[in-house]
């Protein structure tokens, strides 16, 4: 092989090399800036699934027969990860503790005391009365527009508890 063919070979290589390890790198770049976007969302994933809010997101339509309730307490979970790179729904989750009006509490004075209770989430418990006795009836779990929502309510305390979950 003459010499001008050996170096033109050598630097077409050359050449080659220096282009897949500049694809490589950014690769890597974004692969790594990629990770580090997961796990900022999934540290920010923790802080939202355990703070405790007071936003007045739903309404009777929402959650049948709590009426214009006064106070609410609710946490959002999923058992999915929305911080995955991974195409898809997730499906959330939500809990909480109303504070009901004296005016909208007669109607689940009719329901049958439940046979257990509901699993209160930790943070929610301080929001729930003690000598709570819940009733459960209405045709409750039932689907809302979309979402299975369950209902457990103490009429003579003016408490309910509910759970929402995307089906």
């Amino acid at each position: 092989m003459s010499p001008v063919r050996t170096r033109t070979v050598v630097l077409t290589i050359a050449g080659v090399c220096v282009v897949a390890l500049a694809a490589g790198v950014i690769v890597a770049q974004r692969l790594e800036a990629a990770t580090k976007d997961e796990r900022d969302c999934t540290d920010q994933l923790q802080v939202d699934v355990s703070a405790v809010r007071t936003a007045r997101e739903w309404t009777s339509e929402d959650i049948p027969g709590v009426g214009d309730y006064v106070e609410i307490h609710w946490q959002a979970d999923t058992p999915g990860s929305p911080c995955s790179r991974a195409p898809g729904p997730t499906d959330w989750q939500y809990e909480g503790v109303l504070r009901l009006r004296d005016t909208d509490t007669a109607a689940f004075a009719a329901w049958p005391a439940a046979t257990g209770a509901p699993s209160v989430r930790d943070a929610l418990r301080s929001f729930v009365p003690a000598g709570v006795h819940w009733r459960h009836g209405g045709g409750f779990p039932q689907s809302v527009h979309g979402r299975v929502v369950d209902l457990y309510v103490d009429p003579d305390l003016a408490v309910a508890w509910f759970s929402l979950a995307d089906s």
